[in-house]
């Protein structure tokens, strides 16, 4: 099984290490953010999209979540 290699968070960069930061306050997984050290401006660029959808709007994240989840078992997807 390959493994990505997670970067120390001292190594992420200014940007990256403030998402990070901020992730336990949204329930989010750091380690996630680590890994995305290996290529960050591509994981910035989807940051830029996927921020708005997962933790603004109308519905509760949990609900956007369940939703999601939902929608993966209608398609037969693994989540």
């Amino acid at each position: 099984m390959a493994r990505v290699r997670l970067v120390p968070k001292g190594e992420l960069n200014p940007r990256l290490s403030g998402i990070a930061k901020g992730a336990g306050a949204d329930k989010l997984n750091p380690r996630i953010f680590q890994a995305a050290g290996n290529l960050p401006e591509a994981y910035e660029a989807f940051w830029d999209f996927y921020e708005p959808l997962k933790l603004e709007g109308l519905l509760a994240q949990r609900l956007k979540e369940l939703v999601r989840l939902k929608i993966a078992d209608l398609n037969d997807c693994a989540t």
